[in-house]
């Protein structure tokens, strides 16, 4: 009866060890883009811009951090009413964003094609812009933004088989509540600019533990 009942929880506590895995928590990242403008000017220019980030992550798949930006944003028109024909918007973001992987709504343990997908996320977040728009009336404005984010990190190993590294592909569109982005103090409808990043990620700090296996 003992041999039995200690057996029957060796295995419980087998199977509860690899139903579970270990994450790290906090981390750092940064990268670069190019911006792409949708205001009252209607040919939509490329800027660039730098980005760093940081976030904690409650689970291997939530997670809640800041970003900023540093880079510029553009566009010009061809109607000779809208003075000046171009705009130069030398910009600085601070945003709070938060993101759900789809590793946290689905079992990636299925099959191969799964697995790889579970580092796809979709993300919303607020923050503030510092516009300075050259040629602009008034060419230092502060709008109230909301990033919508969709993204994919693909996460590496280290020696331990715990993430540490990883690549990340993100798309950004950013819209502005004020409207400043192109210098304009009327606007026909609402500034936004998309922000296309390719960076990194490294995972370090607290470990927390995970119900699903992340390996």
């Amino acid at each position: 009866m003992k041999t039995t009942v200690t057996s029957f929880l060796s295995l419980l506590l087998c199977l509860t060890a690899t139903a579970q895995s270990n994450f790290y928590k906090l981390s750092l990242g940064g990268g670069a883009g190019l911006t792409q403008s949708f205001t009252d000017y209607e040919k939509s220019n490329f800027g660039k811009s730098l980005y760093g980030v940081g976030e904690f992550f409650f689970t291997p798949f939530i997670s809640l951090g800041g970003e900023g930006q540093i880079g510029r944003i553009k566009g010009e028109t061809r109607d000779v009413n809208l003075k000046p024909t171009q705009f130069f918007n030398s910009y600085k973001s601070l945003t709070i964003n938060s993101k759900l992987y789809l590793g946290a709504l689905i079992d990636y343990k299925r099959n191969g094609f799964s697995n790889t997908i579970k580092g796809l996320y979709l993300g919303a977040g607020l923050g503030g812009v510092l516009n300075n728009v050259s040629g602009a009336e008034h060419p230092k404005t502060k709008d109230i933004i909301v990033p919508l984010n969709l993204g994919y990190t693909y996460y590496f190993p280290n020696r331990s088989g715990y993430y540490r590294y990883g690549i990340n592909a993100n798309y950004q569109n950013t819209i502005s509540l004020d409207g400043g982005i192109d210098g304009k103090e009327t606007t026909s409808h609402t500034d936004v600019y998309s922000y296309f990043s390719i960076g990194l990620r490294y995972q370090f700090g607290l470990m927390g533990l995970s119900r699903k296996t992340l390996y």
